[in-house]
């Protein structure tokens, strides 16, 4: 449900995948020294909202037991979907589930 989960999941190497270069998320993570202002992700985020570079994102309940910070997932915001490749490898993993 967040694009730097997506970017996580993007980048381990897939079973069957041999030769392929693995994804890596552009960019340098924040420096952990220095007061972060915003979505400490949002520098490196495709996907990311003006809010985000300014205000912190609170948590947004995705299940029962799982919430993540992101303002991708307040109401007002536009809807976004997972890169293809990253569709396809979740249709995947629910066929197995299924088998």
């Amino acid at each position: 449900r967040h694009p730097y989960t997506w970017a996580l999941i993007s980048s381990l190497p897939q079973l069957g995948s041999k030769g392929e270069q693995l994804y890596s998320i552009k960019g340098t993570p924040p420096n952990l020294f220095q007061e972060i202002k915003g979505d400490g992700f949002a520098p490196r985020n495709p996907y990311a909202l003006k809010i985000d570079f300014i205000e912190r994102p609170p948590f947004f309940q995705v299940s029962d037991t799982h919430y993540a910070r992101t303002w991708l997932l307040d109401p007002l915001a536009p809807k976004v979907e997972p890169p293809a490749a990253l569709q396809a490898f979740f249709a995947e993993g629910r066929q197995y589930a299924n088998d």
